[in-house]
C-alpha cells in the first residue's frame, strides 16, 4: 500500500468514527430528550390524577356533610313548627354559597316533596310541590356528561328526608395531556380527545379492555388509568399535539446535528490522523527494518543450510564411492600382479577393462544423481512423494549400510503433491539423517516411512525425544550434537520449507519406539 493512499485511508476512518460518534451522542440526544418528555408526562400525569382524586373526594364529601348538617337543623326541629319561608330562605343560602349543589328536596314521611329548591344558572327557584317524586336513601353518585352527579340523602327526626343533589365539573387538567370521564361500562361522558360515545371508538379492542379491567396505573408509556369510584374511571392521554411538536423538533435537531458532524468531521479527521499517520510511518520504517534483518538471517540460515546440506552430500558421495574405489583398487592390484607374473593376456585385460569401467559408470552415476537431487528448482512441479523419498534412500545407501540401520517404506495411498521438489528432498534427508545420528549408539536400528496421501510419518527406534527440549528442536542453532557434527538449523529449515513453501505443518511427537516426525501437506 503507497503512504498515500494509508493516509487517505486514515483520513478517511477518523471521519467515519468522528462522523458515527456525533450520530451516536446525536441519537442519545434525541433519546434522552424523548425520555425526559415522557417522564414528565409520568411524573405529571400522576400529580394531575392524585389532586383530581382527591379534589372529587373532598367535594364529594363535603356534599355528604352538608346534607347531614341540614338534616339536624333546628328548622326541623320536632318541638316547633315547620316554617317553609325559613326553609326555603336556608334552601337558597346554602345553594347560593356552594357551587357543587344543584338542588335540595325537602320529603315528609310519606315520602312526598314539601319544598324543592333547584340551582338555574346564577338563581334559585323553590317550589312546594307536594308530589311524589323518585326517592332513594344514602349516598350515591351516577356519571353524567360533562362531570358527576351526586345524591346525598339524610332522614330528619320524625320530620321525613333532606335530598341534596351536586354536581362536580371543574378538575385541573394540564396541556401535556387528554382526559377522559369513563362509566362501568365504557361509556365516555367527558373526553377532550375527540367526540365518541364510548371507549371502544377510540380504542382497538384490546386495548379498550386492558383500560376497563385495570384500576389504576399505566397501560403503556402514554396511557394512565385513575379509579376515582365505582362507576367512574379518569383515562389520561398523553398530548399528541405535543407528542407531534416533540418528535419533528427531534427530527430537526437530528438533521442539524448531522449537517454539523458532516462538516466538522472532516477537519477532525484530519486533525487526529496525523499523529497517527506519522506513527505509522515510523512503525512501517521499523517493520521494514526487521523485516530485512529477519531477511538477511534467512539468507545466512539458508546458505548454512546449504553448507551443511554440501557436507552431507560430500559424506554420502563417500560413502557411496568406498566400496566401488575399493573394487577398482583390488581390479589395479590384480593387474599388476598378472603383469609381473607374464599371466595377462588379451581375455583378462578385457575383463578388468569391463569391471573397471563398471565402476567408474557406478561412480558417475552416483555423482548424476546426487547433483540431480540437489539441483535448484525454478518453479512448482506436481510430484509423488514416495518417489523422492526412494531417491532419498538410494543417495543414503551407503549411510545407512554402514551403520547398519534398515529403513521400512509404507505407502498406503498415493497422491501428488505441488512444490519444489529438491526442498522437499532435503526436508527428507534431514529428517532421515538426524534419525541414523541418533542410532548409531542403539542396539535396534530401524526407521518406519508411512506415507498416507499427502501424510508423510518418520520414525525410528531412537527412544523419543527428550521433553525438556521438544519445543526447542526446530529451533534455529539448537542441536544435541556436537558443533563438529551438526550445526542445528536442519530442522529449522525444514520447518520453515515446509509451513511457508507448502503451507503445510512439521511437527514432532513420541511413540512408544523413538521419535515420530509428521509432514501435513
Amino acid at each position: 500500500m503507497k503512504k498515500s493512499d494509508f493516509k487517505f485511508d486514515i483520513i478517511t476512518a477518523f471521519f467515519l468514527f468522528g462522523f458515527l460518534i456525533v450520530v451516536v451522542v446525536t441519537y442519545s440526544a434525541v433519546y434522552i430528550f424523548n425520555k425526559s418528555v415522557s417522564m414528565e408526562f409520568k411524573d405529571k400525569v400522576k400529580l394531575s390524577a392524585n389532586n383530581i382524586f382527591y379534589i372529587y373526594k373532598e367535594r364529594a364529601l363535603s356534599i355528604k356533610k352538608s346534607t347531614l348538617a341540614l338534616a339536624k337543623n333546628d328548622i326541623f326541629d320536632s318541638k316547633f313548627n315547620v316554617n317553609p319561608i325559613v326553609i326555603k330562605s336556608v334552601f337558597k343560602s346554602l345553594l347560593l354559597s356552594n357551587s357543587d349543589l344543584t338542588k335540595i328536596i325537602y320529603f315528609n314521611k310519606d315520602k312526598r316533596v314539601v319544598l324543592g329548591c333547584f340551582k338555574r344558572e346564577d338563581d334559585v327557584v323553590c317550589n312546594s310541590l307536594y308530589e311524589k317524586l323518585p326517592f332513594k336513601k344514602g349516598f350515591r353518585e351516577k356519571v353524567s356528561s360533562g362531570g358527576i352527579k351526586i345524591l346525598s340523602v339524610a332522614p330528619i327526626k320524625n320530620r321525613g328526608f333532606i335530598e341534596v343533589g351536586g354536581f362536580i365539573k371543574e378538575f385541573p387538567l394540564g396541556d401535556l395531556y387528554d382526559v377522559m370521564f369513563l362509566g362501568k361500562n365504557g361509556n365516555i361522558f367527558f373526553n377532550r380527545v375527540r367526540e365518541a360515545k364510548s371507549i371502544y371508538d377510540v380504542f382497538p379492542y384490546i386495548l379498550a379492555k386492558k383500560i376497563l379491567k385495570k384500576e389504576s396505573g399505566f397501560i403503556s408509556d402514554d396511557i394512565y388509568i385513575k379509579k376515582l369510584s365505582k362507576d367512574l374511571k379518569l383515562v389520561f392521554i398523553q398530548n399528541r399535539q405535543i407528542l407531534e411538536k416533540t418528535n419533528t423538533l427531534s427530527q430537526r435537531l437530528v438533521l442539524i446535528m448531522l449537517i454539523v458532524s458532516f462538516v466538522v468531521a472532516i477537519p477532525l479527521g484530519m486533525f487526529f490522523s496525523k499523529p497517527l499517520y506519522h506513527f505509522y510511518e515510523e512503525l512501517d520504517k521499523r517493520v521494514k527494518e526487521e523485516i530485512e534483518k529477519r531477511r538477511q538471517k534467512e539468507q545466512l540460515l539458508m546458505h548454512q543450510s546449504k553448507l551443511a546440506a554440501l557436507g552431507e552430500m560430500l559424506g554420502n558421495i563417500a560413502h557411496q564411492w568406498r566400496h566401488p574405489l575399493t573394487r577398482l583398487s583390488l581390479l589395479i592390484q590384480n593387474l599388476d600382479m598378472a603383469f609381473k607374473m607374464g599371466k595377462l593376456d588379451k581375455e583378462r585385460f578385457e575383463k578388468f577393462k569391463e569391471n573397471a569401467l563398471m565402476q567408474i559408470n557406478y561412480m558417475s552415476d552416483t555423482i548424476d544423481d546426487f547433483i540431480n537431487f540437489f539441483k535448484r528448482d525454478t518453479k512448482k512441479v506436481k510430484f509423488y512423494p514416495d518417489e523422492i523419498i526412494n531417491d532419498a534412500l538410494r543417495l543414503i545407501e551407503g549411510r545407512l549400510k554402514q551403520n547398519r540401520v534398515k529403513v521400512y517404506l509404507e505407502v498406503k495411498n498415493k497422491e501428488a503433491i505441488n512444490g519444489y521438489k529438491t526442498e522437499f528432498s532435503q526436508v527428507i534427508l534431514n529428517i532421515l539423517n538426524n534419525a541414523i545420528d541418533v542410532l548409531k549408539d542403539k542396539e535396534e536400528r530401524k526407521i518406519w516411512i508411512r506415507v498416507d496421501g499427502k501424510r508423510i510419518e518418520i520414525e525410528d527406534s531412537g527412544g523419543g525425544v527428550d521433553k525438556k527440549i521438544m519445543d526447542k528442536i526446530f529451533e534455529p542453532y539448537f542441536t544435541t550434537k556436537f558443533q563438529s557434527q551438526g550445526t542445528g538449523i536442519g530442522l529449522y529449515m525444514s520447518k520453515i520449507i515446509i509451513t511457508k513453501h507448502f503451507n503445510g505443518k512439521l511437527y514432532v511427537y513420541n511413540s512408544k519406539r523413538g521419535a515420530v516426525f509428521v509432514i501435513e501437506l
